[in-house]
């Protein structure tokens, strides 16, 4: 990767539908020129997609949470399935610790949320932090 592809991978950050022909103006090239660069970026595995970033509270999506769960380890095939079933978890990730998962949730209410957890607490020992304030998306 060269600066040229950084810049456009920069710009694609920003906004991933931006047009070839913007693209082009701001680093130089021709159109043919951007697009056959993403393309080997794609092709590379660099560029591994595009994604919809959603407005969540527009949606009516007010409570974000971060859980930490000790899943027991004779469920933990169960867990991964419930977690790759489940619309309201943004994230999840294998951590180091005394947990086995960090989870990155968002609900319409504190209510839909004690629901979740009660669901989420078969597989082991939760904690749960309620974010108030987002400093950085």
């Amino acid at each position: 990767m060269d600066q040229l592809d950084k810049k456009i991978i920069e710009l694609l950050s920003e906004n991933a539908r931006t047009p070839y022909k913007e693209i082009a103006s701001k680093v130089g090239l021709s159109s043919p020129a951007v697009k056959s660069r993403i393309t080997h970026m794609e092709e590379q595995g660099i560029i591994q997609g595009y994604r919809l970033s959603l407005n969540y509270e527009a949606l009516g999506y007010l409570v974000t949470a971060y859980i930490s769960a000790a899943v027991n380890k004779e469920d933990r095939d169960r867990f991964l399935a419930f977690v790759q079933n489940c619309p309201n978890i943004i994230e999840c990730s294998g951590i180091t610790g005394d947990a086995f998962a960090i989870i990155k949730v968002r609900f319409k209410s504190t209510m839909e949320l004690d629901h979740f957890l009660t669901d989420l607490q078969r597989f082991g020992e939760t904690s749960t932090n309620i974010v108030l304030s987002a400093y950085r998306t």
